[in-house]
């Protein structure tokens, strides 16, 4: 209520006496009189919504379905796939103890094939020595106590652990607000030449820091480091199924352990045109892709286990047109998200493709680059996606349904940028690597 300012008469019907307030709900003129009795049913008057806006959330309460079978069906999801984690791991071992049961025995055999041999010949020329007869004898007590041993070979195995941690239920929002970024937390530069890419096992972040490739936490400490000494580095990224990082050069395919102690040389067995400039590349749970950076490029396909072979490839138009070529591939959920530079218009766009039949799912224009840069694409939470174009400094940050939510501009230039962890956004920069809070 506020104080009527020129003298006007009361709104309450059959009232000639002068208003002295005005109500603010209403905009009626009051007098005193009737000023207590108006506010008692305007008071009631709100209650009354109110309940009903409780009333109304009330009933929400009992219809809200949704929250429990999204968490149950993720739950059952990361069962399934632990299963299927345990399953391989399990197939692995298996065929390795069936391998080193075959290679021992093949061994033994041809030990005894061998001494056999030996024997006859001491027979058949009949000038064995009494020095020659004890070390046939200590031979043969040798194999014997090897084959008695062989059925006692044992596995050592730690029990699997399940961190109690691996699992956390929050509140978790329809769609990000990914853009304008936070300030980086943490910082690292790193030299103008060290190769650009960089992976991530979710634990740990890898990164080439020249001369040397660097392991580093959430807050770019270094775990571990080793020197790489095999050339240009083409791709970088993470095989849950090895649980190796997998690293491309131009004609070579390197596995690393999460430590970084065992550098492995995968040779391909395959047609003698498989090696080429690799620009690309990403992991499925099974697979290994990579894709060529010529015009029209070609998309390989190989499978991880039981080791790295070709599978097949798909060539242009399938990829994309002969006058495109793929500037960079991010695999998530069954799908690619691949970067498509068109030559003739300097011009990207964003193709989201099945992971299987490649078939074209949506697309969305970017903008112009000129000249070509390095422009990189990374999955984010709720199947959301982040573009970089080092060129104009900017990020692009995509919906699940292939729409612009929002640019921003981001300085020094990214070159690419990957999730490390549930939170943390990791930007490669031309002077290093930034760590955002999302």
């Amino acid at each position: 209520m506020r104080s009527s300012i020129s003298p006007r008469s009361c709104s309450n019907p059959g009232c000639r006496n002068s208003s002295q307030v005005i109500c603010d709900c209403c905009n009626k003129y009051l007098c005193m009189e009737h000023l207590k009795d108006h506010a008692g049913r305007q008071s009631d008057s709100q209650l009354n919504s109110l309940i009903s806006e409780i009333n109304v959330l009330s009933d929400r309460f009992h219809h809200v379905s949704v929250v429990e079978p999204y968490f149950f069906k993720s739950l059952d999801k990361w069962r399934v796939d632990a299963y299927h984690t345990i399953d391989q791991f399990y197939e692995t071992q298996r065929r390795n103890f069936e391998q080193f049961i075959r290679e021992t025995e093949d061994k033994q055999r041809k030990e005894i094939d061998h001494f056999r041999l030996k024997i006859n010949d001491f027979i058949r020329e009949q000038n064995a020595k009494q020095d020659d007869l004890y070390l046939l004898k200590d031979t043969i007590k040798l194999i014997e106590k090897n084959l008695n041993d062989l059925p006692y070979i044992q596995c050592d195995i730690r029990p699997l652990v399940i961190d109690e941690n691996l699992a956390t239920i929050k509140f978790k929002k329809i769609s990000q607000d990914v853009l304008p970024l936070s300030r980086p937390y943490q910082t690292m530069n790193i030299i103008d030449d060290s190769y650009c890419w960089m992976t991530t096992n979710d634990k740990y972040l890898l990164v080439h820091h020249k001369p040397d490739l660097y392991l580093l936490d959430q807050q770019l400490a270094i775990i571990e480091k080793t020197p790489w000494t095999h050339g240009r580095i083409y791709v970088m990224c993470w095989s849950s199924t090895l649980n190796r990082f997998i690293v491309i050069t131009n004609d070579t395919i390197f596995t690393i352990d999460e430590n970084l102690m065992a550098i492995e040389r995968c040779d391909l067995n395959h047609h003698a045109n498989i090696y080429h400039n690799w620009r690309s590349g990403t992991c499925s749970n099974t697979n290994l892709f990579l894709s060529t950076s010529e015009l029209g490029s070609s998309l390989y396909e190989f499978s991880l286990l039981p080791s790295v072979q070709f599978i097949k490839e798909w060539t242009s138009p399938t990829t994309c047109r002969k006058d495109e070529c793929i500037d960079d591939l991010c695999y998530k959920n069954g799908k690619f998200a691949i970067i498509i530079f068109h030559q003739p218009t300097n011009e990207i766009r964003l193709d989201l493709r099945s992971s299987t039949t490649l078939d074209l799912i949506w697309s969305i224009e970017i903008g112009r680059i000129v000249p070509r840069r390095t422009t990189g694409c990374c999955w984010l939470n709720n199947d959301e996606w982040l573009i970089t174009d080092e060129y104009h400094f900017r990020l692009f940050h995509i919906s699940t349904n292939g729409h612009l939510v929002k640019s921003d501009k981001y300085d020094p230039a990214p070159y690419n940028a990957l999730l490390f962890g549930k939170d943390i956004l990791a930007i490669r920069t031309v002077t290093g690597v930034n760590l955002h809070r999302l």
